[in-house]
């Protein structure tokens, strides 16, 4: 799987295993207490304390999406993959975000939707993807969509290159670096007039913050991350 053959290679090839098996497992059990873990991740409103959800109201109209949760067996291991989306797009323009979007007719099933979305959007070849499972659905409100995030392991010799008109980066941080507690702060914008306390990981020279937050710290979750709180 990794194709470096210097005196360690037997020994990113053993540790990238176990790291997928532990992977594997994770994924493959529900998360206890997921919609407060979400939740989390809910900008607050400083003045009314007020906080959008997570989950849509049981009549509430939404949209389906879904994203692939990419992680990159690398030689000095796991590392998640994010997209900076384009600043031109109608929804979540300029986000980091994770490579998705709606389905289209020819796709059979959420996870068709993500693959292909990949696909259009990194050239990822769906071939080289191992689906190891799901995380739990997360309501965005502001595009209404509900969506479904699929984890994929990738090889560490996977090719990937942006669509210039959807994407303007693709970056990759260590989920080493994801679960230290410094990577875990909350910040002050202000938006619209208002003030809002916001969660992030401020990882690679960016913040990540909002469902893409969430989604990765559903996955974080189930390999041990806690909020640091202090």
């Amino acid at each position: 799987m990794i194709k470096h053959m210097d005196e360690s290679g037997e020994n990113e090839r053993t540790t990238n295993g176990d790291l997928a098996l532990r992977l594997r497992v994770a994924v493959s059990k529900p998360l206890r207490k997921w919609r407060e873990v979400y939740e989390e991740f809910s900008p607050t409103d400083l003045e009314t304390g007020a906080q959008r959800p997570r989950v849509p109201e049981p009549r509430e109209d939404y949209r389906r999406a879904a994203v692939l949760v990419p992680i990159l067996l690398a030689p000095e291991g796991g590392r998640l993959v994010y997209t900076l989306r384009n600043n031109e797009l109608p929804d979540h323009a300029g986000q980091v975000s994770f490579p998705g979007g709606v389905p289209e007719p020819q796709d059979g099933s959420l996870l068709e939707t993500a693959l292909r979305e990949a696909e259009e959007e990194i050239d990822l070849q769906p071939d080289i993807v191992e689906t190891i499972g799901e995380l739990e659905e997360l309501y965005i409100p502001p595009s209404k969509f509900l969506v479904k995030p699929f984890v994929g392991l990738l090889p560490g010799e996977a090719e990937m290159a942006l669509a210039p008109e959807e994407v303007e980066e693709i970056f990759s941080v260590p989920l080493e670096e994801l679960m230290s507690p410094e990577s875990f702060r909350k910040v002050v914008w202000k938006r619209d007039g208002r003030r809002y306390q916001v969660p992030v990981f401020a990882v690679a020279g960016y913040e990540i913050w909002g469902a893409t937050a969430a989604m990765t710290a559903g996955l974080l979750a189930r390999l041990g991350w806690r909020e640091n709180t202090g």
